[in-house]
């Protein structure tokens, strides 16, 4: 990590630091991913909104987190960055009310409740309590709401990836890129696995480029989650020709 440029200073200087978003946030920008706006779902206290505050030129960064202790660490964490917008809320398929088991590992809380591959691999974690948060979707968001593209949207909603996404058909079309996390066995009571969050992705005209990020099991190395990145396609183009003319018709 120290190897990597900013590091040093990053760890000295950022109100949160996280080695797993500032590593792959570097990455993307060496890549050429620089996008205007980040979506941030699943905040958390804010590691990947702030590593994406600080790392993306001229970025504005919608932040969502429902736990209000958590939230409460978000607001504190990001006070001084201009640029990170926090929203107290869930995201899904729905407008409403929902319950959100919170977990003893923060990262880990959900609306789905632990499976029971999870429990194998991490025999520590547990579910502290159950609490009722407010529910909304992407659309019911930013419909209203310009976004400067390249526009890059970021699930971490632990196993309510593809509700969340149902809940953004309109928002999902402005943007240019998406970071799910998916699993390949169900980490959550109900989680989509990755081969279902894959087909509807190319259902939705995104391609999956490549693994940003991943969890494995501790014991064996398994494999369990990744941070899938995925990349609007682009339509083929249908010419036409005129008889007369060799000029290209676009349609």
């Amino acid at each position: 990590l120290l190897l990597e440029p900013g590091a040093v200073r990053a760890i000295a200087t950022w109100p949160q630091f996280s080695i797993t978003s500032f590593k792959m946030i570097s990455a993307l920008a060496r890549q050429g991913i620089l996008p205007r706006t980040v979506i941030d779902v699943g905040a958390n206290v804010g590691q990947f909104a702030i590593a994406s505050a600080m790392i993306f030129s001229k970025v504005q960064v919608h932040s969502f987190e429902p736990v209000p202790e958590t939230v409460s660490a978000l607001k504190e964490n990001v006070r001084t960055l201009a640029n990170v917008k926090v929203y107290p809320l869930a995201l899904g398929e729905r407008q409403g009310h929902c319950a959100f088991h919170v977990n003893s590992h923060s990262q880990s809380s959900s609306i789905l409740a632990l499976g029971k591959s999870h429990l194998e691999a991490f025999p520590d974690e547990r579910e502290a309590r159950t609490i009722d948060v407010e529910l909304t979707t992407l659309d019911a968001v930013f419909d209203k709401i310009d976004l400067d593209p390249p526009v890059l949207l970021k699930l971490d909603v632990q196993g309510y990836e593809t509700q969340t996404l149902a809940g953004g058909s309109r928002t999902l079309k402005r943007c240019d890129y998406v970071v799910a996390e998916a699993s390949f066995k169900p980490m959550y009571q109900g989680e989509t696995p990755f081969t279902d969050v894959l087909t509807m992705m190319e259902r939705r005209n995104f391609e999956f480029l490549r693994p940003v990020g991943w969890l494995t099991e501790p014991r064996t190395g398994e494999v369990l989650q990744i941070d899938a990145l995925f990349q609007r396609t682009i339509a083929s183009e249908t010419r036409t020709f005129t008889a007369t003319s060799e000029t290209a018709i676009v349609k």
